[in-house]
């Protein structure tokens, strides 16, 4: 059965039950044994306390545990710190099923963010025929307003709310919200997209009560882009003008179309949205998402991964937070960023199979450091690559993500 591995539970292995005989040693566990342990705390803020025979252990995790939890641990390595890791029981694999289920839905019909939403403003801007049309003619334009530009973005409380917005949070945002309230999700361009499809939705209900799409799947391949692997790098998009769409149609003669469109992009944000789940669920602390950005007749897209690497959850300090960038524009072509955030200061390094776009870049370390340093950042290095930086990538080999009725 495949396993699910958290992140390693590490004790200090160094305070023990006086009131039992059996005394911690490095003799005691050897690396690949398992033991049966017993949880005699709730964790809190990462620290747990566990009995192991006749052991009580102060241990640090990151994985949330109840009191009186019966767990089967591995022994990973017993020195400097002996480290455990969680073997999942039945039911926590059970717990994984649904996000499995939801990936296999979601990857048929998840698209590109950016088309759909260059088109979706391309048909606001023609000028309707039909005054039905004009409730969603009003959506389409709240959709635009939502995405955050270029200049936002210069800001740290811009990018703050660009991330926040990004759809990735929104049914947390709403499970915490009060009833009745939308503070919070006014500008979420997931929220903004639903509200659309279900007005869309509404609209084929009317005209074709027996036969819409509603009662049908729908699979958008119109705008196939790679789907999001779970850890994987983020994917660079390259941007969509809105005069890439040529016709004139109203938005009313390809309502169907539209709605299909729609449901791509909605998919692959929820698709992000449970890689991110799934990351969690495995213990890694890594968020997965994309933010559109309107920049003149154009959609771009900047894909995101943010990780915090809890190196010692027993000193925060020490832990680094990693930004993995990826954008596509015009002017540079595909560019990877990844930054890392250090207690001492910041590094970053810039990968691109451009030597030109490479040149570019290093031009304005200077104005960077500048800038780091008025924010009150130490840069610790700055550099350029050329090519793409090197990452393992996850080797999946469990077929539960294969839909076997294929």
């Amino acid at each position: 059965m495949p396993m699910i591995v958290t992140r390693p539970i590490t004790t200090n292995y160094g305070n023990y039950d006086r009131n039992v005989s059996v005394q911690p040693g490095s003799g005691a566990l050897k690396p690949g044994q398992v033991v049966e342990a017993v949880t005699l705390t709730n964790s809190n803020q990462g620290h747990v306390s566990l009995r192991i025979g006749g052991t009580v252990l102060n241990a640090s995790t990151n994985v949330a545990l109840h009191q009186n939890a019966h767990l089967s641990l591995e022994v990973v390595q017993i020195h400097p710190q002996l480290l455990l890791r969680l073997i999942p029981s039945s039911t926590e694999t059970a717990a994984a099923r649904p996000l499995q289920e939801a990936m296999i839905s979601l990857l048929p019909q998840q698209g590109g963010i950016a088309p759909v939403l260059a088109e979706l403003i391309h048909k606001a801007m023609i000028s309707g025929k039909y005054l039905e049309q004009q409730s969603t003619r009003s959506l389409i334009n709240a959709l635009f307003n939502t995405l955050p530009t270029r200049n936002t973005l210069l800001h740290a409380e811009g990018i703050r709310q660009a991330v926040l917005q990004s759809g990735l949070f929104l049914e947390s945002i709403l499970s915490k919200s009060r009833v009745n309230s939308r503070t919070g999700i006014t500008r979420d361009i997931k929220a903004a997209l639903l509200r659309l499809q279900h007005s869309i939705g509404l609209e084929l209900t009317e005209a074709a009560p027996d036969d819409c799409i509603l009662n049908h799947p729908v699979s958008s391949l119109q705008y196939p882009v790679l789907p999001p692997r779970r850890k994987s790098l983020p994917i660079a998009q390259p941007s969509v003008t809105f005069s890439t769409f040529a016709d004139n149609n109203d938005v009313e003669d390809e309502i169907l179309a539209l709605y299909s469109k729609i449901q791509s992009a909605i998919s692959r944000l929820s698709l992000l949205q449970v890689n991110t789940a799934e990351n969690f669920f495995r213990g890694e602390y890594i968020w997965q998402l994309e933010i559109p950005v309107k920049h003149t007749e154009a959609v771009e897209i900047i894909s995101i991964s943010i990780e915090n690497e809890q190196k010692d959850p027993l000193h925060k300090d020490k832990n680094t937070w990693v930004v993995n960038l990826a954008l596509d524009l015009p002017q540079l072509g595909p560019v990877q960023v990844r930054i890392s955030l250090f207690k001492q200061g910041i590094s970053s390094c810039f990968w691109s199979e451009s030597p030109k776009t490479l040149c570019l870049i290093e031009g304005q370390f200077e104005q960077l450091r500048t800038k780091l340093e008025q924010q009150g950042l130490k840069t610790l290095a700055l550099c350029c690559q050329q090519g793409k930086p090197a990452v393992t990538e996850p080797v999946d080999t469990d077929i539960s993500n294969i839909d076997l009725r294929v």
